[in-house]
């Protein structure tokens, strides 16, 4: 991915990085919001977490102790995943 660190992409991600890094952040009240949203952004951040997961799932990148639950967690996502997963259209 060439200059990653210049995409809109990065950008949110370190917005979100920042947003969560705090005691105040609810996982649940986000996750309550998502209702709120066009059906078809909905589907857009399925798509979203879908390859986070992925990306947590890599056996390539770091990880360590603080992290290591959710790599493993996300590695049996991704088998249920590739055995059952959908296609998810853009609309």
């Amino acid at each position: 991915m060439d200059n990653i660190k210049e995409s809109k992409e990065y950008q949110l991600a370190k917005d979100w990085e920042m947003a969560v890094n705090s005691y105040n952040f609810n996982p649940k009240r986000f996750a309550a919001a998502i209702p709120t949203m066009h059906p078809t952004l909905q589907q857009s951040l399925y798509r979203l977490i879908k390859e986070c997961i992925v990306v947590m799932a890599d056996d390539t990148r770091c990880y360590d102790d603080r992290n290591r639950a959710s790599h493993e967690e996300a590695k049996r996502i991704m088998e249920y995943l590739n055995e059952n997963g959908k296609y998810i259209p853009l609309r």
